[in-house]
């Protein structure tokens, strides 16, 4: 169900002093493709999911996948010379991020015509591939639906406590008909065995009906709004995560200020910085074991300059960067238990 997409659209033209000019495949961040109906032979394996038959209001996040890897071409996996895995020297750490991390793109899950039901269940095959192999998935949207069968892929790996950067809380039980749009995943997130805690960083915005948060705090989940993360710092935020927790970070592109990410569905002023999303992220990696991550909702008929899809692009490298740091060796702990449990 996963394969690397052949569209002239996406080829490129990359230099290399040693072989001149030559064609090339747009993958993220030009990391090699994986095999077709092989098991991603990398540290973190890519996989796009250019679905958004969950948005409510505007569509369009069907093309995030595409406009995220065009972005990332800015930070390109290989050096001139076609040596990989070399890292990036990132000025504001003053050292070297993901040096000698492998990365292998996937492709995009195959999306079916108007079929929501069968969809989930590819993407949630695709996840379960590079889940099973033991690798990190890293999952780019699509609209936030596609977070439930990306979980759904760690069933029996459990318990994963889901951390979700976003605007809303996405915690209704069903609106306009429907229990699996991207208004209703984190409800649903809840309902599986392998999900044990849920904390929700970012939160903001008006609604005309409380029953989603008091839903949320009925379950359990740890609500953190934009205003308290600014209050109290982003360690006061992670601390909501349980120490040692495997987690799954889930980001709504949404989260961020309208300003910096024009490109979404569902946009609020007031939102979080980009240094904000990046403080509050590494602290909760420091925190727990990442198993898994996604970034949803950038919606390219939207974003202008292509601030949106930069900024996604950049924020996936600095999470990774967080996640390989945070282990000994620059390796994540990408395993989860098997048993079931509370976290």
């Amino acid at each position: 169900m996963v394969g690397v997409p052949v569209d002239p659209r996406t080829l490129s033209v990359t230099s290399n002093p040693a072989q001149g000019l030559r064609p090339k495949y747009l993958t993220f961040y030009g990391a090699p493709p994986c095999a077709p109906g092989a098991a991603p032979d990398a540290d973190v394996a890519f996989v796009g999911v250019p679905f958004d038959l969950g948005t409510t209001l505007r569509p369009g996040a069907r093309f995030g996948p595409a406009a995220v890897r065009a972005a990332s071409a800015w930070y390109r996996y290989t050096d001139d010379d076609g040596n990989a895995a070399g890292g990036w020297f990132d000025l504001d750490l003053g050292r070297w991020i993901l040096q000698g991390v492998t990365m292998a793109d996937c492709g995009d899950v195959e999306i079916a015509p108007a079929d929501i039901t069968a969809n989930l269940d590819r993407i949630t095959e695709g996840v379960a591939a590079i889940v099973g192999a033991g690798r990190l998935p890293v999952i780019v949207g699509g609209d936030h639906s596609i977070t439930y069968p990306a979980l759904r892929a760690f069933a029996g790996r459990g318990p994963i406590h889901v951390v979700q950067f976003d605007t809303h809380q996405d915690f209704v039980d069903e609106r306009r008909g429907t229990r699996l749009g991207h208004g209703n995943v984190m409800r649903r997130a809840s309902e599986l065995p392998c999900v044990t805690g849920i904390t929700q960083i970012g939160i903001k915005g008006l609604q005309k009906y409380p029953e989603p948060l008091s839903a949320a705090r009925t379950y359990g989940a740890r609500v953190v709004t934009a205003s308290a993360l600014r209050r109290d710092g982003p360690e006061a935020a992670a601390r909501c995560v349980p120490a040692g927790a495997a987690c799954y970070l889930t980001v709504d592109i949404d989260v961020l200020d309208i300003a910096q990410a024009p490109g979404t569905g569902t946009p609020e002023p007031g939102g979080l910085t980009y240094r904000e999303l990046c403080e509050a992220a590494r602290a909760v990696v420091s925190r727990g074991r990442v198993v898994g991550l996604d970034l949803v909702e950038v919606s390219p008929p939207y974003d202008w300059a292509e601030v949106t899809a930069r900024s996604a692009a950049r924020l996936v490298l600095d999470v990774l960067a967080a996640i390989f740091a945070r282990e000994s060796g620059g390796r994540p702990v990408i395993q989860v238990a098997s048993e079931e449990g509370r976290a």
